[in-house]
């Protein structure tokens, strides 16, 4: 999905996407009561595609941005559900056999940031393996 269609969905649900400078390093936040998402605007394309699709997710789940055990569910949920969004498990399969496995390669093959690589490894694969 391109950044411009979670756009359009975003849109559907009566969200408002914008880019600003953000505080301390972050890609991306929601502002529920705005019913707005707000992306980093010095980043690249890779990155603000990554980053709304993890704040959508947030955003559909109506998170907490808080600590303790809630907010570390959520983040994880984040993490996985925008992995999925972002990658297919054909594309993926044609990138690890492309590249042997390099993240680097394989995360702009993918276009996606090497975390949400590595989130695709660590929790959206094992769903996938059998027992």
């Amino acid at each position: 999905m391109t950044y411009g269609q979670m756009r359009g969905y975003a849109a559907s649900l009566g969200v408002d996407v914008c880019s600003d400078n953000l505080p301390d390093d972050k890609q991306g936040m929601y502002v529920r009561s705005l019913n707005l998402i707000v992306i980093e605007r010095d980043t690249t394309y890779r990155v603000k595609r990554c980053a709304l699709a993890h704040e959508l997710v947030h955003w559909e789940y109506r998170d907490a941005m808080c600590g303790g055990v809630a907010g570390m569910k959520g983040e994880r949920r984040a993490r996985l559900l925008a992995a999925s969004l972002l990658v297919s498990s054909a594309e993926y399969a044609g990138a690890e056999e492309l590249y042997d496995g390099e993240r680097l390669c394989m995360a702009s093959e993918l276009d996606v940031t090497v975390q949400v690589l590595d989130d695709y490894r660590e929790l959206v694969l094992p769903r996938f393996m059998v027992v």
